[in-house]
């Protein structure tokens, strides 16, 4: 796996020229704003599709805000953290541990601990297609991190998938499925390790 490209790439090499928010956009994006802000955590499986097309799958753990826990299962040797501050990328196999910004990546916009989708300036689209709603997002102040494409199921609203995109149009997809929300979550599992062999002991 490309080790940053789980924090900085996506599944759809889109334009994302700015559109006006249409009075039924603002409302779409106020109840996905009330949702996501009403999540403390959300585990679940997820399938991750990288940019040269490998599959992964894996367990994750969402700590609004700011913390993450991906744990890849085997053959991927990868354990992602967020911190709150800082994405760990755990190399298992090399016994290294690399460290990038938590808010220059694109998903800081859905870890972040108010989200206002209306108002902060980062939603360039939204799409509508078969019970599903696509919002096609990019940090205002950080356009050279990339975009984040997060799908919802519409009706019950329920998050399903992100697509992370870099600039160069390199996509990584992360499908989620039995998800379950607000349930405690150990803070150990959002500290990140100095190293790999630490986080093999910690995860036995």
């Amino acid at each position: 796996m490309n080790r940053r490209a789980f924090c900085t790439s996506a599944a759809f090499a889109v334009a994302l020229a700015s559109q006006p928010v249409l009075a039924q956009d603002g409302r779409d994006l106020a109840r996905i704003s009330a949702y996501l802000n009403s999540i403390s955590t959300l585990e679940g499986e997820f399938v991750q599709v990288d940019p040269d097309g490998v599959l992964s799958e894996g367990q994750f753990y969402i700590h609004r805000p700011g913390r993450i826990r991906f744990e890849y299962r085997q053959p991927n040797p990868a354990l992602v953290i967020a911190d709150g501050f800082w994405v760990g990328v755990v190399d298992k196999r090399y016994d290294q541990v690399n460290r990038y910004p938590l808010n220059e990546t694109p998903l800081n916009l859905i870890l972040k601990d108010d989200i206002d989708l209306a108002n902060e300036g980062a939603v360039k689209r939204i799409e509508r297609s078969d019970g599903q709603m696509r919002i096609i997002a990019q940090d205002p102040q950080r356009s050279d991190n990339g975009s984040i494409t997060m799908v919802f199921a519409d009706n019950p609203l329920e998050l399903r998938q992100w697509i992370v995109d870099d600039t160069q149009g390199r996509a990584t997809t992360v499908a989620l499925s039995s998800t379950r929300a607000n349930i405690p979550a150990a803070p150990e599992n959002f500290v990140i390790p100095e190293s790999a062999r630490l986080s093999d002991d910690n995860d036995r």
